[in-house]
């Protein structure tokens, strides 16, 4: 039964909100209640009104935006008896652009929702030198970006949990979003390596905006390694994808 605590709920509107572009509170709190799923007591009614625990938490995560991280990452206006979240990384000032920029971010999310994922399910990695690598990588992106968006960079596999699509979010020097996996191997940089089907189809869905960052050569010891960037667009033109396995079950 879940008991999400404000800190955990930021997070994951903090990742909703940059790949979707721009929501109303009530899409951000619906979004947040698919990806989250919220149960047990979160699922409880407020004595005297209507919405559940785990909602009240969503309205005083966007209530307390002056004191918590949300306005670093988005803007907030009133409109009619909603509350909009846009935000700043969508690069461009120019009303038009931005719109579609909006419109596209907002049909991927349609198409992809995270979803937590139960580790028996999925395809077995080295935690350790994936965790190592995933840090490095985390590293040099805060490293080789200005301050104001080095402290916006986000380990996502940690702080939201495996099945987002991606390991890390960072963005370019124009503020705009970079969604990262990270694959990382001790050998060299054309071995092998796994994808998940939510992996592949978070590529597939944000195309440009993703990267495979594969790290090779890397050494445990000291937590550093060779780098090669692949972007998502171009992923399936450069990658051949070849199925492993099957999941098997009873016929009824």
């Amino acid at each position: 039964m879940s008991q999400y605590s404000e800190a955990a709920i930021l997070s994951s509107a903090i990742k909703i909100l940059e790949e979707s572009g721009e929501l109303t509170t009530t899409e951000l709190k619906q979004a947040l209640m698919d990806e989250m799923n919220p149960t047990g007591d979160d699922l409880l009614i407020n004595q005297n009104r209507k919405d559940t625990k785990f909602e009240q938490k969503v309205r005083n995560m966007i209530s307390h935006r002056a004191n918590n991280e949300l306005l670093r990452y988005c803007d907030y206006r009133r409109s009619g008896n909603n509350g909009i979240l846009k935000v700043r990384s969508l690069g461009t000032t120019d009303r038009t652009a931005s719109k579609a920029a909006i419109t596209k971010r907002k049909i991927r999310k349609k198409q992809f929702v995270a979803r937590k994922i139960d580790f028996e399910e999925k395809n077995s990695r080295n935690a350790e030198i994936g965790y190592l690598g995933e840090c490095f990588v985390l590293q040099q992106e805060r490293e080789r970006l200005p301050k104001a968006l080095a402290d916006k960079v986000r380990h996502i596999s940690v702080t939201d949990g495996d099945g987002a699509g991606y390991d890390i979010l960072s963005y370019n020097i124009d503020g705009t979003p970079r969604f990262l996996e990270v694959k990382t191997t001790t050998g060299g940089v054309n071995t092998p390596f796994f994808l998940s089907e939510n992996e592949r189809l978070f590529l597939e869905l944000y195309g440009e905006e993703a990267e495979i960052i594969r790290v090779y050569e890397f050494d445990a010891s000291t937590g550093t390694g060779k780098i090669m960037r692949i972007k998502g667009s171009d992923f399936f033109e450069q990658i051949e994808l070849k199925p492993t396995a099957y999941r098997c079950l009873a016929k009824e």
